[in-house]
């Protein structure tokens, strides 16, 4: 009695263990996450830039024919600028040579002119780039042609001098600034700057002659008072002072 007990015994536990083994146990499923793509915000550009001025040449600048000149005036929302495209033609096509640009104030036109300022037979760009405190100052960037690189040169200083203009006397370039009274400035183009080499002021019924060094050094040549001077006179020569 007591072995057909066990017997019975051992062979349920063996039927169990056998039915766990066939239907297994059940695991969780393994979860994918969902991965949500989030497109960047597209920003509107509300800047706007705007072509207010502009000046094209292909026969005064440079040899005839063989460049072309393009000088335009932008204006954006937070400044007013000047892009100048030299063209040289290349196998009857218009190549772009040299590309400039500079920012300039927002009250004057552009008002790009070509003369030669240094008698090589070149003739040279200049375009407003400022005005000053009197309405009588013309403020320009000057842009000397250089024939053999065949580009322009930016007189660096240009713009310290108002009113400029090709002296044909003494072969070089003059200013006149104009203020209280009023001073006839003249310059010689070197590399790319100004340098200024004598004067004449009035001012006050007073009248001053003087000369400058390379160094620098001013010297007075003559300086008298004159009675009733009219203080907004431009000379073409100041030894001798010639109006």
């Amino acid at each position: 009695m007591t072995k057909s007990i066990v017997l019975l015994l051992l062979f349920s536990i063996v039927s169990c263990s056998q039915k766990n083994k066939e239907q297994g146990v059940s695991l969780p499923k393994k979860v994918t996450a969902k991965k949500e793509v989030i497109k960047p915000e597209t920003k509107t550009d509300t800047a706007k830039t705007v072509l207010e001025e502009t000046f094209t040449d292909s026969t005064q600048v440079g040899i005839k024919g063989k460049f072309k000149l393009i000088v335009n005036q932008f204006r954006s929302d937070d400044s007013t600028y000047v892009e100048i495209h030299l063209f040289e033609k290349r196998n009857n096509k218009w190549s772009i040579k040299q590309k400039l640009e500079y920012l300039k104030d927002g009250i004057t036109n552009c008002d790009a002119e070509l003369t030669d300022f240094n008698n090589d037979g070149f003739n040279d760009l200049t375009f407003q780039s400022s005005v000053a405190a009197r309405g009588a100052n013309e403020i320009r960037k000057l842009l000397i042609f250089d024939p053999s690189k065949k580009e322009f040169v930016l007189m660096k200083n240009s713009d310290h001098y108002p009113n400029l203009q090709y002296n044909e006397l003494l072969n070089c370039v003059d200013a006149w600034l104009v203020y209280g009274g009023s001073s006839t400035v003249f310059l010689k183009i070197e590399k790319d700057s100004l340098r200024e080499f004598a004067g004449v002021s009035l001012d006050n019924n007073e009248r001053e002659i003087y000369t400058i060094d390379k160094k620098g050094k001013r010297k007075t040549l003559k300086k008298e008072f004159v009675k009733d001077l009219e203080v907004y006179t431009r000379y073409k020569n100041y030894n001798p002072l010639t109006e």
